[in-house]
């Protein structure tokens, strides 16, 4: 397969990752196969911590704000 095809596909395969348009599962198993039995570091699990770390901040806050007034 060209590299660049390659590239291409797992660059889209991370994006379904990232956005849940599939199960990370089947995603990995789709990395694994195209990446030849190696699974490429994706940036869903920092993406996804750091939007549940905002999103926690701002309902703690709200909720806080909330009981003062």
């Amino acid at each position: 397969m060209d590299e660049m095809r390659k590239k291409i596909i797992i660059q889209e395969i991370n994006s379904w990752k990232e956005s849940r348009m599939l199960p990370e599962q089947y995603c990995n198993y789709l990395l694994a196969l195209y990446g030849q039995g190696e699974i490429p570091p994706s940036k869903s699990n920092e993406t996804a911590s750091k939007k549940n770390d905002i999103f926690f901040g701002v309902l703690n806050g709200t909720f806080l704000h909330l009981l003062y007034f």
